[in-house]
């Protein structure tokens, strides 16, 4: 079948997703962004857009195009607005949904954050089918990756934007070929959420392991508000980066003591369970200091 579809979606996940499925010669009649999102978003996707002359809508839930989509055989999503039925319900074929995590597991809209501070193994994408739930759709198709040591917020969001767009042109090939969707899966096994994550969520405890500090630093990257400490006199402390030692350093200093300080902000700091982790901050932390 010659498939006419929706897009609705924002950020670079959006572009990756759009230019893989145009490769494989699947262009959307229509794409909708969100006008909140950012506007280096709203923005790239303008362009895309533009150059491909392809109408760009900007709407919070699609309301406005309900009769539009009941034109069209699909709408896909990704990083959108929960939708009202009388949206995703409007295609032939429905609403399909792109989710950066393995679900049931970490729905909600800050999944890649959270497994990061969990310490997850592993992670994934799963598209899905939109329902009125909040990512409680029947699962069309999953892929799993592993979560390494090197992978920060941003990398493994790039990791699994490049994921989502595979599996979006896997669904779409299928749709081609068979003129309907593949076989729903219910999501089995244990559920959980990713809410969104604030500012203040980022503040270090420093009576945790150095793998748990470790994993709250590398989810909170640049430009993103920092993890942070309080230092002297109530100095917030930014900590930008954060490394594993290989060799465990036991130590019996008092968590979040500084125990030895270098050039270009890097300090190391004891952690709980007697361990200790090397991290570099803002402003600098003098040696002997206490980080609370």
């Amino acid at each position: 079948m010659s498939l006419r579809w929706a897009f609705a979606g924002c950020k670079p996940q959006a572009i990756r997703v759009l230019t893989a499925l145009e490769d494989r010669g699947f262009v959307p009649v229509l794409v909708a962004s969100m006008p909140e999102a950012p506007e280096s978003d709203r923005t790239e996707l303008a362009g895309w857009c533009t150059a491909r002359g392809i109408e760009l809508l900007e709407t919070s839930d699609l309301r406005g195009a309900t009769a539009r989509l009941q034109d069209l055989d699909l709408l896909l999503v990704c990083r959108f607005n929960l939708l009202p039925e009388e949206v995703f319900g409007a295609p032939h074929l429905g609403a399909l949904n792109i989710h950066s995590s393995l679900l049931p597991a970490y729905r909600g809209v800050h999944p890649v954050s959270w497994v990061l501070i969990n310490g997850e193994a592993e992670t994934g994408v799963t598209l899905h089918r939109v329902d009125p739930g909040v990512d409680t759709g029947g699962i069309l198709a999953a892929r799993a990756i592993s979560i390494e040591d090197h992978h920060d917020l941003w990398s493994l969001t790039g990791d699994l934007d490049n994921l989502s767009a595979a599996l979006a042109v896997e669904v779409f090939e299928y749709i081609e070929k068979h003129g309907t969707l593949p076989k729903e899966k219910q999501q089995q096994g244990e559920s959980s959420y990713a809410p969104r994550r604030r500012p203040e969520d980022g503040r270090i405890d420093w009576s945790l392991s150095a793998r748990s500090i470790f994993n709250l630093v590398r989810a909170l990257p640049e430009p993103l508000p920092s993890a942070f400490a309080v230092g002297q006199e109530g100095r917030e402390i930014r900590v930008k980066e954060a490394r594993l030692s290989a060799v465990h350093r036991a130590s019996d200093a008092l968590p979040g003591e500084v125990l030895a300080c270098s050039a270009g902000g890097w300090f190391e700091v004891a952690c709980g369970a007697g361990d200790s982790l090397k991290c570099r901050s803002e402003p600098p932390v003098t040696l002997g200091e206490r980080l609370a």
